[in-house]
């Protein structure tokens, strides 16, 4: 038999067989149900291990978005706990910074009180000199001595307030208040601009 008739050969027998195999079955058809559930078995193996892979592929699949989900729910209350430090972190730094702010001010605020209350003193003994000066013998010819300027002398005048007159006189109350007066408006100015100083957005460990 040559080559080229093989196939043709091949092809012969499977038909004749597979012709034979159905004659065989249709013969009895318990054999035709036997063939059905064989063959029924053979899928639902088949089937039975594709079922049994994808519920493997699935649990992996699962327990890769749990890990991520416990990490992502990790990294989550890690970054709240950072948000809770810094704000009670700024919350300290505010009621230190508030601390510090009224520490200066206290502190430039005493110095105000302080060199106000030594500016009036000094003031007012200036003006008690010049008083006696201006109302004491000799008032028309106040002389300084050492080459210190002095305020020229004040008339006598009785004890009242200012009154009309062609000329105006001062009794020493009233230029006792404007001292008080003029030298509480220098030293509140003062007060103002050392408030105005204060840098209310520095550290409290920074250096002033």
């Amino acid at each position: 038999m040559s080559l080229a008739l093989w196939p043709r050969f091949i092809v012969g027998f499977i038909g004749e067989l597979l012709l034979a195999l159905g004659r065989w079955l249709i013969e009895r058809p318990v054999r035709l149900v036997i063939l059905a559930l064989l063959l029924s078995s053979v899928w639902l193996w088949i089937g039975r291990d594709r079922a049994r892979d994808l519920a493997a592929d699935r649990r992996d699949q699962a327990a890769a978005w749990h890990a991520k989900f416990d990490a992502q729910k990790a990294e989550m209350l890690k970054l709240v706990g950072q948000v809770r430090a810094a704000r009670i972190e700024a919350a300290r730094l505010d009621q230190a910074n508030i601390a510090r702010v009224q520490a200066e001010w206290d502190e430039d605020q005493s110095e105000v009180i302080h060199d106000y209350q030594a500016d009036l003193a000094a003031a007012r003994d200036d003006l008690a000199i010049w008083m006696r000066r201006g109302t004491g013998p000799g008032a028309t010819s106040v002389a300084g001595s050492g080459g210190k300027p002095v305020l020229p002398g004040l008339p006598a005048v009785p004890g009242g307030t200012v009154r009309a007159g062609p000329t105006a006189t001062l009794d020493e109350a009233e230029a006792d208040a404007v001292t008080d007066n003029t030298l509480r408006l220098e030293h509140l100015i003062d007060a103002w601009s050392r408030a105005a100083a204060i840098d209310t957005s520095r550290a409290p460990n920074d250096a002033r």
